[in-house]
């Protein structure tokens, strides 16, 4: 029997590395908001906008690990690839699902 201690539970560590992701996209957010607006700076922006895009997937990603539900495709039930959330660890949907979003 193993007992997995917070340094070897993945799933742990996983919520450990979107928590520090949610807090470098967060202080990002807060950086450019002075400036982040259409008139006075386009590009900080977007660059605003697709951090806060980003902070929704983080942190739907946590709500789903605290459901227990993360890995799980939340369009089919399926399981998403671990190669998938490797890559991506804030994937909400399979390969499959997510390819057919995009399509449509």
């Amino acid at each position: 029997m193993t007992i997995e201690t917070p340094e070897t539970d993945p799933i742990a560590a996983l919520r450990r590395e979107l928590e520090q992701q949610l807090d470098e996209r967060l202080l990002a957010i807060q950086e450019l908001q002075p400036f982040a607006a259409p008139s006075v700076d386009p590009v900080a922006y977007q660059a605003t906008a697709s951090h806060r895009l980003a902070v929704d997937h983080i942190t739907a990603a946590l709500n789903r690990i605290s459901a227990g539900t993360y890995g799980r495709c939340v369009r089919c039930g399926n399981q998403i690839a671990p190669a998938r959330l490797e890559v991506l660890p804030s994937a909400a949907a399979c390969i499959e699902c997510q390819s057919h979003a995009e399509a449509a």
